[in-house]
């Protein structure tokens, strides 16, 4: 009995000698330095000189975050080991909003042609096509990256397609050849896609669709249609389940700004990007919003940055990192497509009155 007692005392202490050794302070970041992992944090009435350790949690509005993305002004709630001066926990309260910044993806350039970009939902995969020199064939390649700020690395090809599109799970792909829809699937992701078969629904008369967008679960596919007398439409099919048919198209209600091609929506489903060919003003990058009951919307806005259109084809928004990618020209290029990637892109924060 009395060991018993000893070991409850014993275990009490310790907890309080950990729990008083724990401290936090509600301040602002006044320096941080990411390699030596050190951070020096300010309040009211005092300055804190710690160490960030690998096991530092860190994070924003409860989703966790890299230590990088820490600076200097950052308000913050810290928690502490005050005898070893080690960081625990950093929930930071503001983050310093980075200016949206355009970047080529140089990376991946052939020489050739790149176009057509799309991503896996965590924005760390990426698919394109690639029309090298002297070849006529598009072919859809893919390349990997380990986070935001690295390369694109290994590219691997896939498939020949013109214009494409790949589920969330990247088993499925629907493409675009002959001048109709085609879908195809893998068992992997490691895995070489199948012959494709075409889509016997996706067709309309005196046009054909191109330019194919799944949604985040697979089950609607936005296209763009060309089609004499009409001009460039988008269109919208659905599917009941992602072993289902194909619905013929219906015109999707939208705003209208020039011919709109080259649709993506949103994951969910709260924007629609495409882009909008206009001889005078040429492919401006456009974002519908205010969806309607019936899937339409009745908002559009021309994505603007620093008071210049972004202009280029196939958007792509990643919202897990806040990453607007297309196809563009870049300034001092040779004219060919290259992929383009807006960075710190967040719609209702870069477009004014976005609803």
């Amino acid at each position: 009995m009395f060991r018993f007692y000893v070991s409850v005392f014993v275990g009490l202490v310790i907890a309080a000698t950990v729990q008083a050794a724990e401290k936090s302070i509600d301040g602002n970041i006044k320096s941080v330095d990411t390699t030596k992992r050190t951070i020096s944090v300010t309040d009211k009435d005092q300055t804190l000189d710690l160490e960030l350790s690998k096991n530092t949690k860190i994070t924003a509005k409860n989703k966790p975050l890299e230590s990088r993305s820490l600076q200097a002004g950052q308000s913050v709630k810290l928690k502490y080991h005050d005898g070893l001066g080690i960081v625990l926990e950093i929930d930071v309260l503001s983050p310093i909003e980075k200016k949206p910044e355009l970047v080529v993806l140089n990376e991946l350039d052939t020489q050739g042609e790149e176009s057509n970009p799309w991503f896996s939902s965590d924005g760390l995969t990426i698919y394109y096509t690639v029309k090298e020199p002297l070849q006529q064939t598009r072919w859809v390649w893919t390349a990997k990256r380990k986070d935001t700020e690295s390369l694109f690395e290994d590219p691997k090809r896939l498939i020949p397609a013109m214009d494409f599109t790949v589920s969330d799970d990247g088993l499925e792909m629907i493409l675009f050849l002959n001048r109709g829809l085609y879908q195809t699937t893998r068992d992997t992701v490691e895995d070489n896609f199948k012959r494709p078969s075409r889509i016997t629904s996706a067709v309309i008369q005196n046009g054909f669709l191109a330019g194919p967008c799944l949604s985040a679960d697979g089950l609607t596919l936005y296209c763009d249609s060309m089609r004499k007398g009409f001009g460039a439409q988008i269109q919208v099919m659905t599917r009941n389940t992602k072993t289902s048919n194909w619905s013929k198209p219906e015109p999707l209600k939208l705003t209208p700004i020039g011919k709109m091609k080259y649709p993506y929506i949103s994951r969910d489903g709260k924007y629609l990007f495409c882009t909008s060919k206009d001889i005078s003003q040429g492919s401006n990058i456009i974002v519908h919003s205010g969806r309607d009951a019936d899937g339409g919307f009745h908002s559009a806005n021309i994505v603007n940055v620093d008071s210049r259109n972004i202009r280029g084809i196939f958007p792509r928004y990643v919202e897990a990192t806040n990453e607007l990618f297309f196809a563009g020209e870049p300034e001092n290029g040779n004219g060919e497509l290259k992929l383009m990637v807006l960075k710190n892109f967040n719609p209702e924060k870069v477009i004014p009155g976005l609803k």
